[in-house]
């Protein structure tokens, strides 16, 4: 089977089988090579995080990245050694042009602020973005970041990043920000695909979305072995 037929089947693909990972990931769509590929963020079961990204570009498109052939996902790259995260979140941003932008929470409930460019990788900024964290929601819209912050007390705060100062940020208490993530509709759309939902590890099922091939929806998971899954479907058309 060619790589483009294996890209618009949808089968279900395993992530990093040979990575030490844990909890749930982040997905988000890119917007590097010729159709934007994926970008997948987890947590290392030890030590650090794992970057994963898949190939959405067809073999008639110019191939810049020959280690990872169209329709397939990476082996993974580790960074951010030296501390064990419980969360972490990956975003598309505008900036730098396309800096991707990762928040993420170490096991002591310190949310930290990294970013991706070109060349240097990914760097931590100095500055936490709060402190006595249990979990967390981002967004990001024109460069400008949100957080919403669950302590570990269970009270709410909304933070917000301009892009004044960049690649630095500044955080300010904001009115609102994102909802706290929620399994339910990827849980929903698994079972619709046929996904048997008593092999899903409680608590990692995520839904995202992509423009590839025409509109797909991003499902990822663990299964019963703790394994990353990751099955596209088709955006249903209105």
């Amino acid at each position: 089977m060619s790589k483009n037929k294996q890209m618009h089947s949808f089968d279900p693909a395993v992530i990093g089988p040979d990575r030490s990972t844990a909890g749930p990931v982040s997905l988000a769509q890119g917007v590097y090579g010729a159709r934007g590929n994926l970008e997948l963020l987890a947590c290392d079961e030890l030590d650090g995080l794992w970057v994963f990204w898949f190939n959405a570009d067809l073999d008639s498109d110019p191939l810049e990245t020959p280690d990872v052939p169209p329709g397939s996902w990476s082996a993974g790259l580790h960074f951010a050694a030296g501390a064990r995260y419980r969360q972490a979140d990956i975003l598309q941003s505008t900036l730098g042009p396309d800096h991707l932008e990762v928040l993420a929470c170490t096991d002591d409930g310190v949310l930290e602020s990294w970013f991706w460019s070109p060349g240097p990788g990914f760097a931590r900024r100095a500055a936490a973005v709060a402190t006595g964290v249990q979990h967390f929601a981002a967004s990001i819209d024109h460069g400008v970041l949100r957080v919403t912050v669950v302590t570990g007390t269970g009270s709410i705060v909304h933070l917000a990043s301009d892009a004044v100062g960049y690649p630095d940020r500044h955080w300010e208490r904001a009115a609102d920000g994102p909802e706290p993530g929620s399994d339910h509709a990827a849980l929903a759309a698994l079972g619709a695909a046929g996904i048997a939902v008593d092999g899903i590890r409680a608590g990692t099922a995520r839904l995202a979305s992509s423009t590839r091939a025409g509109g797909t929806v991003e499902l990822t998971w663990r299964d019963a072995e703790g394994r990353i899954r990751h099955l596209g479907l088709p955006t249903p058309r209105g």
